[in-house]
């Protein structure tokens, strides 16, 4: 009983005093059109990339005929298979249209081996593009008491100009992202 009355004091404590840390609001693209960003992107750089690991990372947005933009993302793994993970993209925030939310909803192999890779609609926001070379994409979810905060740089090719990938790091920075564990993808010898 004491320990239990010690742990809820405890928890009382961190939680009144502001430790426990939330997402960071960070500002979306301003006169953001889907329309405009729908299309094949090149995975450049990613933050905390748990849900995909591979190489030669493409995301494929288009209109989907049930009225939801479907998102075909595909990766190379290590071991040379292709992944194809099947997923809907729709508006979160009626007011700001660059705050999108994203569901991975199957994941197969693209030689029709299944894969048992589900997640929940996650944050899918736009925090810079031009539409027609590059995009940044900020996301965090709360897990328990501490934020899981994704973030990827996009190009419409596959590869980008190294100025504007600093001028997308500067953005996460400027927001007080850490990107130290930023990682590129290689999207070179890809199918």
């Amino acid at each position: 009983m004491q320990g239990r009355l010690l742990m809820l004091l405890v928890f009382s404590i961190c939680f009144t005093r502001g430790s426990f840390k939330s997402c960071p609001k960070i500002p979306v693209q301003k006169n953001f059109t889907l329309s405009e960003f729908m299309g094949t992107w090149f995975e450049i750089e990613a933050l905390n990339s748990r849900l995909i690991k591979g190489d030669c990372i493409t995301h494929t947005f288009h209109q989907s005929t049930d009225n939801w933009i479907q998102v075909n993302t595909t990766e190379k793994r290590k071991d040379n298979k292709r992944i194809l993970y099947i997923g809907k993209l729709s508006p979160a925030n009626v007011n700001q249209a660059a705050k999108l939310q994203i569901l991975l909803s199957e994941g197969v192999y693209l030689d029709f081996v299944p894969v048992q890779d589900e997640f929940s609609f996650i944050p899918y926001n736009v925090l810079a593009t031009d539409f027609r070379s590059y995009s940044l994409v900020y996301s965090c979810t709360q897990h328990y008491f501490t934020p899981t905060i994704y973030a990827w740089i996009l190009s419409r090719g596959s590869q980008l100009d190294e100025n504007t990938i600093k001028e997308l790091e500067d953005i996460l920075i400027a927001n007080n992202i850490n990107i130290d564990k930023m990682q590129q993808i290689n999207q070179k010898d890809c199918p």
